[in-house]
């Protein structure tokens, strides 16, 4: 009774003093509160509701007309009323007009709204019913369809309403920035042969109170809710079990509802979601409830793809995301299923109507950006920390990096100019979460969260962390806006030591990524003909084709480290950045490499000179270990963007990768996996061909065979392993490794002729070959996790035939000289790093790289004696 005390004192305020911030929109008339009584009826497989809704609105002119947004639904004419008190102003010869297919419905009235402001503090009232009838197809709100344990079919009532969706569920003023109040009343029919029962019902509140009716229907009522938008609106109403657990430190309660029958299959993301509240505990060291009332996670047997970014208390997803069934899911399900939630929850923790004090964000695309990046975060600690996600003492927590290359290169496949990376972060302005379309949030999550994640690393780690949670904790209840921040971290982490040494601040470099669209390569020329050497930097907008290459001047924090460290100027602690000019500084190289962008966290690709290049390559071939798992997964990633764009040649960049028989990182052959796909960008710069096509994918079956044996040979089932087996075999069944293939048409054979369920870590490589081969994929019914690896495969497969269509045939390159191995090259002279001969065996050295070698060495050093051994 208090907490029911408490909504209606609390609607009583909102009445009065609506969000302060809403009163700048351009509108006519705000909406305060509504009431919404709902009466679902499911008759096998035909669903409908009546509703009744009443609208509390206050107005912003002297209008004659109300217009609102119903789409697809049967008013009840008669039932329309505008009260004025207990005075009905609705105009008796022509109370309204309603287009159903157009979404609007006027309704006209006999004497003008008074505006709200000065001494006038005047309400209105719209009432009206009406019926909607909801289908499977239907939108923002649907019917779901699925199997209990004993076969039979059940039914969901659900609603999905953003971005702009609400219309579909019940009339209303579906403007985005509009917050109200929404007060619901839900009746529930008794159980019998005609009607389908629910015994689950979740609004966007807690319930308040339940009420028996004569005629057996149950009617319950909800507590009001705190001011949300429309798109925050929630209802469901199904035959689902529930299943719970509540965080020890903060009375957060996660409760996950499923079909009974799976509900054992549910304490994966209940368990993994309540592990979320605890790190957000430790990692804010605050007891702060972050919701009032329970966080609800739906399955729903539908491909909802991914949460609502609003939703705070009811989280519905794809069952394949919230039930964990060993037998069906795969690894990489897993991975999508918890980087989901912690997504999610991140949200939710960064600011919501249902947190003891309201935080908003001006930007929302930032908050977007902070969620994924804080997502990828708690993925690091769970899957790699050291001390394991929920560890008390912070400073043990391991910093982003496969997860974090992985959110960079994700985010640089979408950000250059031919794809979406035409606008600038900073271009989406105060535009709310979910009006962001599909196609800009992949771009605006991951390249915001890439560009946090290259700031933390100048900054540090625990500078970072300890900057961000001081700053969201001192905003709780507060604006938060992207300036506002900036302001704050340069406050928290500048001084002597960490600011840049051209006295550059990290809110300068955030604002110049943030205002810029697309990224840089920086070509490097490394001038040896001196003492010490100087090294000439230069940046210029990265594009896989040949448009809209330019000079670009974005602020780029500078990182790097050499291959001869015992006397360099600078390289432990370079800090220093560059921007339009043309950068030049003096290092001591010693003759050996010199590597930008440590750590791999810059958000830029580096292209060196080709002598630079050639020292790299060796290096890699004879200890790959000098350099770093994450800068070898960049150097692999960037060789394919460069030979993609045209800015490297097919020689040189196969002869950087041709160490790759002895990777054996998971981060290393992603880039491999991601620079493969590369290949694939139409009309880009290489000129691409199917027979040089065909060349990429014979030099990548030789490099991947040594782990791809390791892998198929082991029967460790960690998750990391089975991740990367997975991986690894995708890759080798898309460059048509034979032994891979004649593998997965085994387990699809098994499946076919004996029933034998197919590996779920293999499923795509196995879908994808049985596609490519025989343009279909037959085999029975699919549940739900075989559905989505089986389109997965299919738009693969699609996206390649899509491809090779368009590019030509091509003709084939000379044959080049044979040479022997091993020591097939000796390079003597005095100055050269070059001074043993490289090694290595038939099957994974090409005489093509050695021709292109020795170019390069006539050309760059003609006074070299070069000494070719061949057959």
């Amino acid at each position: 009774m208090f907490r029911a005390l408490l909504f209606f004192f609390f609607f009583t305020a909102a009445a009065q003093a609506f969000s302060v911030d809403e009163e700048c929109l351009n509108y006519t008339i705000y909406p305060v509160q509504y009431d919404i009584t709902i009466m679902p009826y499911i008759h096998g497989g035909h669903c409908f509701y009546d509703c009744h809704i009443a609208v509390t609105v206050i107005a912003n002119a002297n209008i004659n007309v109300i217009e609102m947004e119903a789409k697809n639904m049967s008013i009840v004419g008669e039932s329309i009323h505008v009260l004025k008190g207990n005075h009905d102003i609705v105009n008796a010869y022509r109370p309204y007009s309603y287009d159903g297919d157009r979404g609007k419905l006027f309704i006209y009235l006999k004497e003008p709204l008074i505006p709200y402001k000065g001494n006038n503090r005047q309400n209105y009232l719209i009432q009206m019913s009406f019926t909607k009838e909801v289908t499977t197809d239907s939108h923002g709100v649907f019917l779901v369809k699925y199997a209990d344990e004993n076969r039979d079919t059940k039914y969901i009532l659900q609603t999905r309403l953003s971005p702009d969706l609400a219309k579909y569920f019940i009339p209303c003023f579906e403007n985005p920035r509009f917050e109200s109040v929404f007060k619901f009343t839900v009746y529930v029919t008794p159980e019998d042969r005609h009607m389908r029962y629910s015994n689950t019902s979740i609004v966007i509140s807690e319930q308040l109170k339940q009420q028996l009716l004569p005629d057996k229907r149950l009617m319950i009522h909800y507590v009001p809710s705190p001011q949300v938008t429309l798109s925050q609106l929630t209802f469901h109403q199904s035959q689902f079990e529930q299943i719970k657990t509540t965080s020890k430190y903060t009375n957060d309660t996660i409760i996950v509802w499923a079909p009974a029958h799976k509900l054992r299959n549910c304490y994966h993301i209940l368990h993994f979601g309540e592990k979320i509240l605890r790190f957000f505990r430790e990692y804010s060291n605050f007891n702060r409830s972050i919701t009032n009332g329970p966080i609800n996670i739906i399955a729903i047997p539908k491909d909802l793809n991914g949460y609502e970014v609003g939703s705070w208390n009811v989280l519905t997803n794809n069952e394949i995301r919230v039930i964990n069934q060993p037998e069906f899911i795969s690894i990489q399900q897993i991975e999508r299923m918890n980087f989901e939630l912690a997504q999610q929850l991140s949200r939710v923790w960064l600011g919501n109507p249902g947190e003891p004090t309201k935080t908003r964000w001006r930007e929302e695309w930032f908050r977007e950006g902070i969620a994924t990046y804080l997502a990828y975060y708690i993925m690091t600690q769970h899957n790699h920390g050291i001390d394991y996600m929920g560890s008390s003492n912070m400073k043990f927590k391991r910093p982003l990096d496969y997860y974090g290359l992985q959110m960079k290169h994700t985010a640089m496949l979408e950000d250059w100019s031919h794809g979406a990376g035409l606008r600038a972060l900073l271009d989406f302005g105060n535009e709310p979460a979910v009006n962001i379309l599909w196609r800009w949030k992949k771009l605006v999550t991951t390249k915001t969260a890439s560009i946090l994640w290259m700031v933390e690393n100048w900054i540090g780690t625990q500078r970072f962390h300890q900057a961000l949670v001081k700053y969201i904790n001192n905003r709780r209840g507060v604006y938060i806006s992207l300036q506002d921040f900036m302001t704050s971290l340069d406050h928290d982490t500048v001084d002597c030591f960490h600011q840049f040494f051209n006295g550059s601040t990290a809110s300068k470099v955030l604002n110049s990524w943030f205002r810029h669209s697309g990224y840089p390569v920086i070509s490097v020329q490394v001038l040896r003909d001196r003492t010490p050497n100087a090294i000439q930097l230069k940046q210029s907008r990265f594009t896989f084709t040949r448009e809209h290459r330019r000079e670009s001047d974005y602020l780029i924090p500078i990182s790097y480290f050499v291959q001869d460290m015992s006397n360099c100027f600078n390289c432990y602690q370079p800090r220093f950045t560059i921007g339009r000019q043309t950068y030049t500084f003096s290092e001591n190289l010693n003759n050996g490499w010199i590597i930008l962008n440590t750590n791999a966290s810059g958000y830029y690709r580096v292209n060196y000179d080709k002598y630079t290049w050639q020292l790299i390559a060796k290096t890699l071939k004879d200890d790959l270990f000098r350099i770093s798992e994450l800068n070898r997964a960049q150097i692999v990633n960037d060789v394919f963007a460069l030979y993609v764009s045209g800015d490297m040649s097919q020689d040189l960049a196969m002869w950087i990768l041709d160490y790759l028989d002895w990777e054996r990182s998971l981060t290393v052959w992603e880039a491999v996996s991601s620079g493969y796909d590369m290949l694939k960008i139409e009309n880009a710069g290489c000129g691409m061909t199917k027979v040089i096509y065909t060349e990429w994918q014979r030099f990548l079956r030789r490099k991947l065979v040594p782990i791809y044996k390791i892998l198929t040979n082991t029967i460790e089932q960690q998750p990391q392993t089975r991740l990367f087996r997975s991986k690894i075999m995708e890759l080798a069944c898309a460059v048509r490794y034979q032994t891979c293939l004649e593998y997965v048409d085994h387990l699809y054979q098994q499946w076919r002729t004996r029933n034998q369920r197919i590996d779920p870590d293999s499923r795509v490589a196995c879908y994808y070959v049985r596609y490519e081969d025989t343009a279909s994929i037959d085999g029975g019914r699919f549940n739900s996790y075989e559905i989505e690896d089986k389109n997965t495969a299919v738009y693969i497969v699609g996206r390649e035939k899509h491809f090779l269509y368009k590019i030509p045939k091509g003709e084939p390159r000379p044959e080049n000289i044979t040479m022997s191995t091993p020591d097939p090259i000796t390079v003597s002279t005095e100055n050269s790093p070059l001074t043993h001969a490289h090694t290595g065996s038939a099957e994974s050295t090409f005489a093509t790289n050695y021709v292109m070698l020795l170019s390069i060495l006539i050309t760059s050093m003609p006074y070299i004696r070069i000494i070719l051994v061949t057959n």
